[in-house]
C-alpha cells in the first residue's frame, strides 16, 4: 500500500516537473517570436513598398503632366502634328514599370470660364424640348465643352493623362483594395501664347425638338 502511494505521487509530481522545467527553458524563444512577427512585418514593409512607389509615380505624373502643359501651349512645330512629340514624351517619361500604360487626352477651350464646365441649359431635364448654349459649335449639349486637340492662340490647354500599371504585391493590395491595378489620374490647364492666327468660336443658342427626329436648331447669340 505505502508502495503504491509512492508511485502514485512519483506520477502526478513527474508532470509538474516537465511543465517547471519547460517554462524556465529559453532555448528556441528568439525563433517562435520571430515566427510570431514575421508575417506581420513583412506586410507592413510590403505595404511601405507599394505606398512609397506609388507616391513617386504619383510625383513623377505631376512633373511630367506640368511639362507636357506648357510645351502644348507654344505652338511649335518640334511639337508634331497635334502634339504627338509631346504624348510621345509623357508615355516615355511615365513607363514606370514594363506593364505600365499611359492614356493622354488633349481638349482646348476658348476661356478659362468654360474648362469642364457643362454648357448652360435652359432646364435640368435631359428630354427634349430644350435650349442650351453652344459654345463649341457641335449642335448637341456637353457636360465638357471641350474641343479635341491644342486649339490655337490664346485657347485653354486642358492636358489629361491617365497612368495604369499593375500593383507590386498582388495577393497584398487587391485583399486591401479589391483591385490588382493602380490607376492614378492628374491634368492641367493651361493657356496658349500669342503665337497668331485663329480666333475663338462663336457661341450659338441651339434648340432641340420634342418632334420625330429631335431636329436641332441655333442662331447667333
Amino acid at each position: 500500500m505505502r508502495n503504491q502511494l509512492q508511485l502514485s505521487t512519483k506520477g502526478k509530481a513527474m508532470p509538474s516537473v516537465f511543465l517547471c522545467r519547460l517554462r524556465r527553458d529559453r532555448r528556441g524563444l528568439a525563433a517562435v517570436e520571430f515566427a510570431l512577427l514575421a508575417l506581420p512585418l513583412f506586410l507592413l514593409i510590403m505595404a511601405g513598398i507599394e505606398f512609397g512607389f506609388m507616391m513617386f509615380s504619383k510625383a513623377r505624373l505631376s512633373g511630367t503632366l506640368q511639362q507636357a502643359a506648357r510645351m502644348a501651349t507654344t505652338g511649335d512645330d518640334a511639337n508634331g502634328a497635334d502634339g504627338a512629340k509631346i504624348d510621345e514624351m509623357v508615355r516615355s517619361e511615365l513607363r514606370v514599370t514594363t506593364q505600365a500604360r499611359v492614356d493622354v487626352e488633349k481638349s482646348y477651350y476658348d476661356s478659362f470660364d468654360q474648362v469642364r464646365v457643362p454648357e448652360e441649359k435652359n432646364t435640368s431635364s435631359t428630354n427634349p424640348p430644350y435650349c442650351w448654349t453652344d459654345v463649341n459649335a457641335n449642335q448637341r449639349w456637353d457636360v465638357d465643352p471641350g474641343r479635341s486637340g491644342l486649339g490655337g492662340p490664346n485657347d485653354i490647354v486642358n492636358y489629361k493623362v491617365t497612368l495604369t500599371y499593375p500593383v507590386l504585391f498582388p495577393l497584398l493590395t487587391k485583399t486591401l483594395t479589391g483591385s490588382s491595378e493602380i490607376i492614378l489620374r492628374g491634368q492641367s490647364a493651361m493657356q496658349n501664347e500669342p503665337f497668331g492666327g485663329g480666333k475663338d468660336q462663336a457661341p450659338k443658342q441651339c434648340c432641340i425638338s420634342a418632334a420625330m427626329g429631335n431636329p436641332v436648331t441655333c442662331k447667333d447669340l
